[in-house]
């Protein structure tokens, strides 16, 4: 890697990290938040929509787009830098991040055909307001923070903060970007098997165009092509909302957002890294059915044919009112208010009349679009009744019922009319019905058909009731409502529960005070005189003194925020006209690509709704002109404060008073909310550029350009195209010299890549194409809601999908039935051992194993010999417990997916399938998960049968195997003395293959080397708590209480902690390196204990007095009686602790197993040591010859082969998969540092590119996190093929391990019940020299025992596929049982293993133990007596209790006699 393994920088996977309890704002484009509003309202009103994806959960791909401007700015200032103007990263670390990234989504995604990554290019002059206003704004803001941190002070690091606004077409980073980018590309190809087979296509930022547009323009073009499969299955990443706009527009059901997990409020996960961000898949297959739910009733409504896919285009057009990139969104339409609700509200009562759908294929109606727009003014005068209700003009004259009743007041009457006799009844009957014992949950709803004068009169009767009138919300017909509640004051909703304890609505007055206050309101609206509804001269009179006062409202609109005249029609005709005239090139832009590069709206501010008339018969024509070059662009967007971006013969212009343009770089501006809530969604008041005036200035000084610069500003270049050339083996330069390598070995072709094109005969596809699969007939992997009969209606329903209650309403899927529910007994005769699909909609395979319902479990037991579903009745726990499982899964489907599954009465037991696991024939056959990961779902959301089955999960038969594995594969040996070489095939026969391999002799002798220095390292030592105790001559609860959090008062009241918080009980936390865990209880190390007698020897006194009394909290004073300044010694203890780094210890899961970074540096060091004295003189070849197929593991088995593989730390491993598992490149080595649940910290011999420092525990690029599946163990070599005796070699130090279970749930661990490879009956070994000296330890030989191998079982009879499957179903499969009557191999310690290998899909059932964990014991080579005991596993059963399990043996002692089954555990 040459000077890049020095260079001193962090790696992305340290810096891109979400802070701990902050709120996570995803960044859109120069790094403004994008409001998440939209995805919200999206996932709440239609909650199945996004899928939280796991491994096993992703679908088949073609195509992945990637916008690659959400990845940049996320990489070079990640969410949890947004506010510290201290952080600072180098350009190196961002690439870096960069290609991170990249690797995370093409291993995660796997596209199968086609790669796109876009950069946004010059945008159209539409979308440059928007990216000025955002570059201006960041520019003020980092401005202000960095002169905030100078007032106070504070010590800025010297070198300058990255500026976001560098991420802009035609920069000098942009274009080193693209280089970069270029070089990451090919060196994937060449080296990378996974990118070959795909079409790689990178759209730079010097292609015109925005990201996410060039990649809508790819997919339209492509699919107008004869040759387009109309099953395209596309996944796009970006960040921005208006992705779900462009997939829709595709028409294209096999499409799906991917995006990271969004949270809302307080985040309570820590992110630490790509390795643990969550991903959410967003499935528009299930939002287009969704939408069809929500619109399917106009189908008999409007008189005219109904078209689902026309809907879909009149829903993209409704959602660029709300807020696109290009206009200003239309007044006080907000997503969090319900303006999207109220839109399509709207949209279903105009439809019927409007003669056909608003859309046409990307044309906008206008005539129909003004009946829209006629409904929405409506909702504004509405708007401005309610903002202004408090105003004089309105509380002094409130209609012809206020002056009715000032002339009945007068006589002591009220009056009112027959329609407001009707409201106040049903509100009477309300308020006296819940009087006693009112709750915030009491609603009376009245359908809002209401005139003015009669919601005047409702405002005020429930004002005069202290009633609370919300006034949004709709029913499930879209009819708006008014909703009444109860004014509690000063009781919130969360207080609801104290409200009702009191019994009574208490007022401000007493209890009876409030009821006759009440009665007396009553009273009085029941002696009103009641007159018939008529309309009268003052209604018409109000009318108009509501338009005054509105037109009034919307001048002082007009001159304030837009400054035209309002009164001026010319001047409003204009503005109309401008935004109507960009509503129609926004739908341009979507559905057919620019119309016009110059056009922009150049307003800030939108008309209001009312002005937005007479539109009909508008006509627009847009001149399609061309794009900004890339300077022009620059010059366009970015303010004086960046300009280091632009080349230095514009510079001056930027900042110069005599420049031509100065005024457009404005250091001040203003910032108006607009109705918005978030300082970010401002609108940001600068002035328009003038186009011509600054491309007259800017082509003045173009002479003045360098050669390099001129090369920048083109714009009409190419995106390129990358493929694998297998014949090219040339060398590609490095795009950093000095920090990247060269590629010595290039194999990647780069061309210019130029799009589909139009014409002769080829248009534009609008809808969907014909032979396309939909609903239940979609491909896998993609969900429909139609694979179940199902209802769906709109109702508040308080779906919980961002850990809250949606207030919104949620559209509410009920599954229905067209048959009664089948006898229990009957049912479960059907499903046992046959496969389903669970996870409805998502449908991913499983099989049932069990049924059970309230009364009994039906599972498949062996009766004789022969297999039969039998029933066990439940024990009253039994019953208990399934009643509550059987109702969890009622809850957890209604309340977070807003699913109905009625009474869950019967249940199946699940076992998911995993994957496919490869037999030593190389067959690959299904494998389903042990018993541990069983599911259970409710029977009526099963489903039996699919249209298509996942391809990538279908059983296959042993390929030949010159085509498993052709001449000069690169294979990985299995060999027991040669294990984990990496080789390549020279030849192959039928069923044998020839290897020559590689490797360093002295390798093997290394490996026991990192493990000695785990085991012996300082904190590998732990000293329960009593020993501890003892040691440092304190009590027990002394003990406790200092190394837990131990708060002590001072004399001020304050509290400070003075304990190590080494221990979190409660939490399952631990702090890595200090404590840990176990049956016995809480242990120290020795790190831990010198701590602690330093920290005693500092304060004696205080820890003499540490358990002076009980309870969590002491005051300074208890803690120290003889001092005269205890509060002092309180906090000499806290300078104490943090001058020892002894504060804020970072924790980890009880189950979690890391090294502390001072073990990972003499893990490093040693591996640098024994790299230093290799050389290619003291490399080893070998060929060996007729070998079995499973003697060598190829990369793409290693996810099948290496399942159930157990790690310790200090274990050498080396990767097995190609580099795109997380960019390790092929054989390299390294050791383990850390183990979680599902994967593993690895520290390898040398840096890499994508290498992290996995938390600032390892040196530059050397660390990484990988899965299980990823590495082969060589030091516990647990898939070794051949050998004598079928040995492993010597165990090294740290297997003898005592027996310590894990208390509490346990990890899951990721395919730990497997059946690894048997050994093959040809010994498989290298060709040795035989004039070559044997070992000076000769060969070592171990028993059986030791290395955990089960006697040979006694060879069963043939069996049927029927009776196999029964016999696994019920737990009856001989342990010595494989495929082909083959002998199991050895299990290793830690390792369960499952009985697998029949060469059916068949569930694996794992061998039932009271222990967790087990250790092999290693076994005596001869049976003398060892303290007592008498090793019996090769003697003939002794006497004692039990027979061949009894106590004795041949021998004398309390040995076990007795041949015992396959690795005994530790008692």
């Amino acid at each position: 890697m040459g000077a890049f393994l020095t260079q001193p920088v962090r790696s992305f996977a340290d810096v891109y990290r979400y802070p701990k309890g902050k709120l996570l704002r995803m960044r859109l484009r120069n790094g403004r938040p994008l409001t998440a509003q939209f995805f919200r309202w999206i996932s709440e009103r239609y909650p199945l929509t996004s899928q939280l994806i796991t491994p096993n959960s992703i679908p088949t791909f073609d195509n992945l787009y990637l916008d690659m401007n959400g990845i940049i700015h996320n990489c070079s200032h990640p969410p949890s830098t947004e506010d510290d103007i201290h952080y600072r990263i180098s350009e190196e670390q961002i690439i870096l991040a960069i290609f991170a990234y990249i690797d995370h989504l093409f291993t995660k995604i796997k596209p199968q055909k086609v790669f796109f990554m876009a950069i946004d290019g010059v945008a159209p002059r539409a979308k440059m307001n928007q990216q000025r206003s955002r570059r201006f704004r960041t520019a003020r803001d980092a401005r202000e923070k960095h002169e905030e941190a100078e007032r106070k002070g504070e010590k800025l690091p010297e070198e300058k903060a990255f500026d976001s606004n560098c991420i802009t077409p035609g920069t000098p980073f942009m274009a080193r970007l693209s280089a970069h980018l270029k070089y990451y590309v090919t060196k994937r190809i060449s080296e990378d098997a996974e990118w070959r087979n795909v079409k790689v296509i990178l759209s730079g930022h010097d292609v015109p165009g925005e990201g996410e547009h060039k990649i809508q323009e790819f997919i339209r073009l492509t699919k107008a092509q004869p040759d387009y499969n109309p099953n395209t299955r596309h996944c796009l990443y970006g960040l921005d909302a208006d992705l779900v706009m462009l997939g829709l527009l595709s028409h294209d059901p096999h499409f799906c957002l991917l995006r990271e997990e969004v949270t809302f409020g307080r985040s309570r996960k820590k992110h630490t890294g790509l390795a643990n961000t969550n991903f959410f898949l967003l499935h528009l297959s299930l939002l287009r059915e969704y939408l069809d739910l929500e619109f399917s009733s106009l189908a008999t409504q409007i008189p005219f044919e109904y078209s689902f896919e026309r809907i879909i285009d009149d829903f993209i057009l409704m959602g660029v009112f709300v807020g696109n990139d290009f206009l200003p969104h239309l007044p006080d339409l907000h997503i969090n208010e319900g303006a999207l609700e109220r839109i399509w509200t709207i949209y279903k009562e105009i439809l019927p009349e409007a003669g056909g759908y608003l859309n046409e294929h990307g044309t906008i109606s206008l005539p129909r679009l003004q009946l829209m727009l006629n409904k929405l003014a409506e909702f504004e005068v509405e708007h401005f009744e309610a903002e202004f209700a408090d105003q004089n003009w309105y509380k002094g004259k409130q209609h012809k019922e206020i002056e009715a009743m000032e002339k009945a007041r007068k006589r002591g009457k009220l009056v009112i009319t027959r329609d407001q006799q009707k409201i106040f009844n049903q509100i009477k009957k309300f308020v006296t019905h819940h009087q006693t014992k009112p709750s915030p949950s009491d609603r009376c709803t009245i359908v809002n058909t209401l005139s003015a004068r009669d919601r005047r009169f409702l405002q005020e009767l429930t004002d005069s009731l202290h009633l609370r009138a919300t006034w949004d919300e709709t029913d499930e017909y879209g009819q708006p409502l008014v909703v009444l509640t109860f004014d509690l004051e000063g009781v919130s909703e969360d207080e609801g529960e104290d409200v009702e304890e009191d019994g009574e609505w208490e007022s401000d007055e007493a209890n009876g005070e409030g009821d006759v206050a009440i009665q007396r309101v009553l009273q009085k609206y029941e002696k009103a005189k009641v007159v018939e509804n008529t309309v009268e001269d003052f209604e018409e009179s109000y009318e108009q003194k509501l338009k005054e006062k509105l037109d009034d409202w919307k001048r002082g609109y007009y001159k304030e925020k837009l400054e035209i005249n309002y009164d001026d029609p010319a001047q409003l005709g204009q503005l109309v006209y401008r935004y109507i005239e960009g509503l129609q090139w926004v739908v341009n832009y979507y559905y057919k690509g620019v119309s016009s590069w110059g056009w922009f709206y150049d307003y800030h501010f939108s008309p209001r709704i009312t002005d937005l008339k007479n539109i009909a018969d508008l006509k627009f024509n847009f001149e399609y002109g061309r794009p900004f070059r890339p300077f022009e662009q620059l010059m366009g967007v970015l303010p004086a404060d960046s300009m280091e971006h632009v080349p230095s013969a514009y510079r001056d212009l930027m900042v110069d008073d005599a420049s031509p343009i100065i005024d457009f770089y404005p250091k001040n501006f203003d910032l108006d909310m607009n109705g918005k809530k978030q300082d970010w969604e401002a609108v940001v008041k600068i002035p328009f550029i003038d186009q011509e005036r600054l491309l007259r200035t800017m082509n003045s000084r173009e002479n003045r350009l360098t050669a390099e610069e001129k090369s920048r500003n083109h714009y009409g270049v190419l995106a390129t195209q990358f493929r694998y050339e297998e014949t090219q083996q040339d060398n590609y330069p490095s795009s950093q010299p000095g920090f990247f390598p060269d590629i010595l070995k290039n194999q990647c072709k780069s061309t210019p890549f130029a799009l589909p094109t139009l014409g002769d005969g080829i248009d534009l596809v609008m809808g969907l194409l014909d032979g396309v699969h939909l609903g239940a007939s979609a491909l896998a992997g993609f969900p429909s809601l139609k694979t179940l009969p199902h209802q769906g209606a709109l109702g508040f329903h308080g779906v919980n999908v961002f850990q809250s209650d949606s207030r919104n309403q949620s559209m509410v899927v009920t599954i229905t039935h067209k048959h009664e529910r089948p006898n229990t007994g009957d049912i479960a005769k059907g499903a046992i051992g046959q496969k389903t699909y669970h996870s409805w909609p998502y449908l991913q395979e499983g099989m049932v194993v069990a049924v059970s319902d309230d009364m009994f479990k039906y599972e498949l037991q062996q009766v004789g010999k022969s297999a039969k579903v039998v029933s066990t009745p439940h024990n009253p726990f039994q019953a208990i417990a399934w009643k509550k499982a059987a109702d969890r899964i009622e809850y957890h489907n209604s309340k977070r997916f807003g699913v109905i599954t009625g009474n869950v009465d019967v249940v199946f037991h699940v076992r998911p399938l995993k994957g496919l696991k490869r037999l030593d024939t190389g067959a690959l056959v299904k494998d389903y998960e042990a018993a541990d990961k069983e599911i259970t779902q409710a029977w009526q959301l099963s489903v039996q049968q699919v249209t298509f089955e996942d391809e990538r999960y279908l059983e296959q038969e042993a390929p030949p195997m010159e085509q498993e594995f052709p001449n000069g594969e690169r294979v990985i040996f299995l060999g027991s003395m040669a294990y984990g070489t990496a080789a390549q095939v020279a030849s192959t026969t039928k069923d044998t293959l020839d290897i020559s391999l590689a490797y360093f002799p002295t390798e093997y002798k290394e490996n026991s080397e990192f493990t000695r220095i785990v085991a012996n390292r300082p904190s590998g030592k732990y000293f329960p708590s009593p020993v501890l105790a003892r040691r440092l001559g304190i009590s027990a609860l002394a003990l406790s209480r200092i190394t837990s959090t131990l708060m002590v008062q001072l004399s001020d009241g304050s509290k400070t902690n003075i304990g190590l918080s080494l221990k979190f009980e409660s939490k399952g936390l631990k702090v890595l390196g200090f404590s840990k865990r176990n049956d016995r209880g809480w242990e120290f190390s020795e790190t831990t204990a010198l701590a602690l007698e330093r920290y005693k020897a500092a304060f004696p006194e205080a820890f003499h007095n540490l358990d002076s009394r009980g309870g969590d909290m002491v005051t300074s004073a208890e803690l120290c009686p003889t001092s005269e300044h205890p509060d002092q010694i309180v906090k000499d203890m806290k300078r104490w602790l943090k001058a020892q780094d002894l504060v804020d210890l970072e924790t980890a899961s009880l189950f979690a197993e890391q090294l502390e970074k001072e073990t990972v540096k003499f893990v490093e060091q040693l591996a640098d040591q024994f790299r230093s004295t290799k050389s290619h003189d003291s490399i080893k070849r070998a060929v060996v010859k007729g070998i079995p197929r499973q003697a060598v593991l190829k990369p793409s088995h290693a996810i099948y082969r290496l399942q159930g593989q157990s790690f310790f730390l200090g274990d050498r491993v080396i990767m097995v998969q190609d580099a795109a598992a997380g960019g390790v490149p092929l054989a390299m080595k390294g050791v383990v540092v850390g183990i979680g649940n599902r994967d593993i910290d690895v520290v390898w011999d040398v840096p890499f590119m994508g290498g992290e420092t996995l938390g600032g525990r390892c040196s530059e690029y050397r660390g990484s996190t990988v899965a299980f599946t990823s590495c082969l163990n060589l030091t516990r070599p647990q898939f070794a093929v051949g050998g004598p005796t079928g040995s492993t070699g010597p165990k090294t130090v740290g297997q003898t391990a005592p027996f310590q279970p894990r208390l509490g749930p346990q990890p899951a661990v990721q395919m730990q019940h497997y059946q690894p490879a048997v050994a093959s009956r040809n010994p498989v070994a290298i060709m040795r020299n035989p004039a070559r000296a044997p070992p000076a330890n000769g060969n070592l030989q171990y028993g059986n025992a030791a290395k955990g191998i089960r006697p040979a079982a006694a060879q069963p009879a043939a069996m049927g596929h029927h009776d196999r499957l029964a016999s696994v179903l019920t737990g009856q499969q001989r342990s010595g049982q494989n495929v082909g009557s083959q002998p199991r191999q050895a299990s290793q310690p830690g390792q369960h293993v499952a009985h697998h290998g029949r060469p059916h899909a068949v569930v694996p059932v794992p061998a039932k133990s009271p222990v967790k964990n087990t250790t092999v014991l290693p076994a005596p080579t001869s049976p003398k007596a060892t303290n007592g005991h008498v090793d019996g596993a090769n003697q003939q059963p002794g006497r004692g209790r039990g027979g061949a399990r009894g106590r004795g043996g041949p021998g004398r002692g309390r040995g076990r006699g007795a041949p015992r089954p396959a690795a005994a555990v530790a008692q």
